[in-house]
């Protein structure tokens, strides 16, 4: 949308005032934007260092984390008001099972497979 209003604005086409209000929000939608594809590529991630074994164990953690991440995928909208919220509350949650995933995956390193 803002590509196409620049490109009308630079042509002397009229633009409609609801396409003009979304080009001065530019900036803060594309910080939106990073930050939402920054969130994802965090939880590929962090899940990509849970061994498989130890899976069934993070389940609840696991669930919780996807409640964190829901409204992003049915409520959320450009227009929402709550999208820092949002995503404080996945940067929180993903910081907290990264730090779980870690410990275990020290434990069963250092501990476990050592004794073996």
């Amino acid at each position: 949308l803002m590509r196409e209003t620049k490109g009308m604005q630079r042509i002397g086409i009229e633009v409609p005032e609801s396409a003009k209000m979304v080009l001065l929000q530019e900036e803060k939608f594309k910080s939106y934007f990073n930050q939402l594809l920054f969130v994802l590529k965090e939880y590929d991630r962090v899940l990509g260092r849970v061994i498989p074994v130890i899976r069934p164990l993070l389940k609840p953690h696991l669930d919780d984390l996807d409640k964190k991440i829901q409204p992003g995928m049915l409520m959320l909208t450009w227009q929402s008001m709550n999208i820092d919220g949002y995503l404080h509350r996945i940067h929180t949650g993903l910081a907290k099972f990264e730090e779980l995933v870690n410990k275990i995956n020290d434990l069963i390193e250092n501990r476990v497979e050592s004794n073996l």
